[in-house]
């Protein structure tokens, strides 16, 4: 699978829940809405939820990635945690190391994790630095399709679970200039609005010639 910024849950990660691996870590909770901003470089693990993480400074957002329940990823003290729905998660901070660094199964997640976070952000640097607004948009909707996308009878559809301001964050433009494109791409018939947050993707084909127009 393809690197995305709508992460997919992980396996390993749930059966380390099962297994009790961080019963001895204390976890914190984030009711809907909540943010927390980590006060030290730290690894989080989320049990339970829907989190996002982004970067935060005067009143500006950029998304890096949302984390669903069993996946992770590194945090350093620039980034802003907010809860799209109760969270449950685990801090796991440098003192935790010792113990949990014992599990050769664990480590290689967080070196597969580390490897997948450089390459996300590296890519969304060069998104932002040499892709103009559709082609920022197009690449999105490609690549989210690949790793989350569902085929249907009408198309393939994508549950983005973020709101269209959200995207917007994504991809480093405006709300309105976002909406703009997408109702263009609705009224081409390439794609179909479902909802807040679902997308079908009508025609591949034609939405990857949008970028070219």
């Amino acid at each position: 699978m393809k690197n995305c910024r709508v992460l997919i849950s992980s396996k390993e990660i749930e059966k380390l829940f099962e297994s009790g691996f961080f019963s001895n870590i204390p976890h914190r909770v984030l009711k809907k809405g909540e943010v927390c901003y980590p006060e030290t470089p730290r690894i989080l693990v989320l049990e339970e939820g829907e989190l996002k993480i982004s970067l935060y400074e005067k009143n500006k957002e950029l998304v890096l990635y949302f984390l669903h329940k069993n996946n992770f990823c590194l945090c350093n003290n620039d980034v802003m945690v907010s809860a799209k729905k109760e969270s449950k998660f685990y801090f796991l901070e440098s003192h935790h190391f010792a113990n949990i660094f014992q599990n050769s199964e664990f480590v290689n997640l967080i070196l597969n994790n580390i490897n997948q976070n450089i390459s996300l952000e590296r890519d969304i640097l060069k998104t932002l630095a040499f892709k103009s607004a559709k082609e920022r948009i197009v690449k999105f909707l490609l690549e989210t399709a690949e790793s989350v996308g569902i085929e249907m009878n009408e198309g393939i559809v994508i549950d983005i679970h973020c709101t269209m301001e959200e995207i917007a964050s994504f991809l480093g433009m405006s709300r309105q200039r976002f909406s703009t494109f997408i109702n263009e791409m609705a009224n081409a018939g390439i794609l179909k609005k479902v909802g807040y947050k679902k997308i079908v993707l009508k025609d591949l084909r034609t939405l990857k010639d949008f970028a070219k127009e």
